[in-house]
């Protein structure tokens, strides 16, 4: 059987995407437990961390989850939902250093990177443009 790739659109990303925020939320909330148990017993008796340190759980937390999963030819929930995988323009998985400025240029352009893919005729978005990836979706031809 050969593989054929199409390109999935914005819809099919941003659902991929709402998939995994959810999971990513109920990372933060087991993170930030685990994290202000720790902080109570051994720093201090109040029940709220600073800003600061709550912000670089979240931080640390999505950036651990998408980094991990996007490496080494892992998919995300949403990603492996909706049949998406994330290549080099090469046809090679990503490394955890492309993984890595992947999120962040996601982090940096947000919804200007997602809203290049309208312009896209290979609905890449600004991030995976710049980092010549590409999502795919798999589909097997019979």
């Amino acid at each position: 059987m050969e593989d054929k790739f199409t390109y999935p659109g914005i819809f099919s990303r941003l659902m991929s995407f709402t998939y995994d925020i959810f999971l990513v939320a109920a990372l933060w909330f087991l993170f930030g437990f685990i994290f202000l148990g720790i902080y109570k017993l051994i720093i201090s008796d109040s029940d709220y961390f600073p800003p600061p340190i709550g912000a670089l759980i979240i931080l640390l937390t999505t950036a651990s989850y998408y980094v991990y999963f996007w490496s080494n030819g892992r998919n995300t929930l949403g990603m492996s939902t909706w049949n998406h995988e994330i290549i080099n323009d090469d046809g090679l998985k990503l490394s955890r250093a492309s993984a890595l400025k992947r999120f962040l240029l996601y982090m940096l352009l947000s919804a200007v990177g997602m809203l290049w893919i309208l312009f896209d005729k290979e609905n890449k978005c600004l991030p995976d443009r710049i980092l010549k990836l590409k999502i795919v979706k798999k589909r097997v031809a019979s």
